[in-house]
């Protein structure tokens, strides 16, 4: 499947059921929850607390959980949203994705626990003398940052296909020894070129994407910015979209208030937007996977199955 299959498949996958959609939205309204009710109640410190946890890690790990479930169900060739059934095995696959999540982060964790702490405790002059040094530091952050959700997405596609192994989310000789690293032999311009075409889509262009990128660890980053870009168009669309229609909704209904405002717009993202592209990311991360990684190492069994026949 080429790079642009992938994006048009993913990108038309999360409407193969309204109605799971809909309920996948309704479980991250509820993760969700604890900052709309803080917007209306003033609550306990420790109430907050509590409902964070049962907002953020329970239902946010069914959240997860059902992710991982398309996934696994898109690597297996299923072209529609999953049923949510096996809550208590969705839950578990939710908190391994966490795991999974934080122990790649935590680099980025913890240059931003000691980045901010100082910057709010020193004077302006400190932090005009401080400037370049944590300018480099966020800069090593973000780089590092931009490249791990790569490398995440992999990993939870790898323990997709290896049942929910935890274990075989950090599998990284796995994933990639037998993914060829084949360089691009056109000037390094073309690279965005081929970026270029594939997020507008323009299907004269779609043979020069795989000839010129194969099946390796080029046409998985090309996707990865591709099918990044394509987000963040969503991203900035989607909260222009949600900010307009939210004050013309509280206008058109003389109930315009900013806690209203509030409410209205995190009920939009939940249920759409956020669904939405969490769907898209899913899928395209399970299409590539399959097109790539899944590819080589189903070639590399079947070379080893070969030689050991030969050998018995």
């Amino acid at each position: 499947m080429s790079i642009k299959e992938t994006i048009t498949d993913s990108l038309v996958y999360p409407f193969s059921n309204g109605l799971r959609f809909l309920f996948l939205g309704i479980l991250i309204l509820i993760s969700f929850s604890p900052y709309v009710v803080s917007y209306v109640v003033k609550l306990d410190y420790w109430i907050v607390i509590c409902l964070n946890v049962v907002g953020l890690l329970m239902v946010g790990s069914l959240v997860l959980g059902y992710l991982f479930k398309v996934i696994s169900e898109s690597l297996d060739g299923v072209n529609e949203l999953p049923v949510f059934n096996n809550w208590i095995q969705m839950f578990i696959n939710g908190l391994k994705l966490f795991i999974v999540n934080i122990t790649y982060l935590i680099p980025v964790l913890l240059i931003a626990s000691f980045v901010f702490p100082c910057l709010s405790d020193l004077s302006l002059g400190a932090l005009a003398r401080s400037d370049i040094f944590f300018s480099i530091l966020l800069l090593i952050a973000l780089f590092y940052l931009v490249w791990i959700i790569l490398v995440i997405l992999m990993s939870v596609a790898n323990m997709a296909y290896n049942g929910g192994e935890l274990f075989s989310a950090f599998y990284f000789d796995e994933m990639f020894s037998n993914v060829s690293v084949n360089r691009y032999k056109s000037p390094s311009w073309i690279f965005f070129v081929d970026l270029i075409t594939i997020i507008m889509g323009i299907l004269m262009f779609d043979v020069l994407v795989d000839r010129t990128i194969n099946v390796d660890v080029g046409k998985i980053i090309v996707w990865y910015f591709a099918t990044g870009a394509i987000s963040l168009i969503f991203i900035v669309t989607g909260y222009v979209i949600v900010d307009m229609a939210s004050i013309f909704i509280l206008s058109m209904l003389d109930f315009y208030s900013i806690l209203n405002y509030n409410i209205l717009r995190v009920l939009m993202f939940s249920l759409a937007l956020i669904p939405y592209l969490s769907i898209f990311i899913s899928r395209s991360t399970a299409l590539i996977y399959n097109s790539t990684i899944k590819s080589s190492l189903i070639n590399q069994n079947s070379i080893e199955y070969y030689h050991l026949q030969k050998d018995l």
